[in-house]
């Protein structure tokens, strides 16, 4: 059994010494981050079955690509940078580009609010209705609860264009939700 208080650092400098022969460091540091993976990739991509494919990609490329994790940002951050790729790759693939809202509205031609009827299914709803960078912001920050400095290192930018970047988001969450929840 591995001590609860150890670091990911620890822990990754342990699987790089163990890989591929003993998985059990590994298999800690999944558990340690798995529910914040899948979190991010199901805000990202608003399907459970696509979020838990970007999962399993995600840990599965983060076993290939261990012994490249040099340290010099916090695992976290590599973590998560690998699973927004990895999101990125899957939504492009699957064709999930979504309409802006004011292309849906001039499609669609009338006022049919969508089916909200608990706040959890308006909060998704809204989170689609984004831009995928935004999409993006979002889940890094509220689903995998990276601070604003880590999701700055996550996407290799200055920390003030991730603060501007996320109150874009915000602003624009904000706009879908009080059109659309309210």
């Amino acid at each position: 059994m591995i001590d609860e208080t150890i670091t990911d650092f620890e822990l990754v400098k342990q699987v790089q010494k163990e890989h591929p022969h003993t998985t059990m460091a590994f298999e800690y540091l999944v558990k340690r981050h798995e529910q914040k993976v899948y979190a991010l990739g199901y805000r990202y991509l608003g399907d459970d079955s696509l979020a838990r494919d970007a999962s399993q990609e995600t840990f599965l490329n983060v076993f290939q690509q261990i012994k490249t994790f040099r340290g010099d940002a916090q695992f976290s951050t590599w973590l998560y940078r690998i699973a927004l790729n990895n999101c990125h790759a899957l939504y492009n693939k699957k064709g999930l580009k979504g309409e802006s809202l004011e292309d849906w509205l001039d499609d669609v031609q009338v006022s049919i609010m969508p089916d909200c009827s608990d706040e959890a299914d308006c909060i998704q709803y809204c989170l689609e209705q984004q831009e995928e960078q935004e999409r993006a912001m979002m889940s890094m920050r509220f689903n995998a609860e990276l601070s604003i400095q880590e999701i700055a290192e996550v996407l290799n930018i200055k920390l003030s264009a991730a603060k501007m970047r996320l109150y874009r988001s915000i602003e624009s969450f904000k706009k879908y939700y009080q059109a659309f929840c309210k």
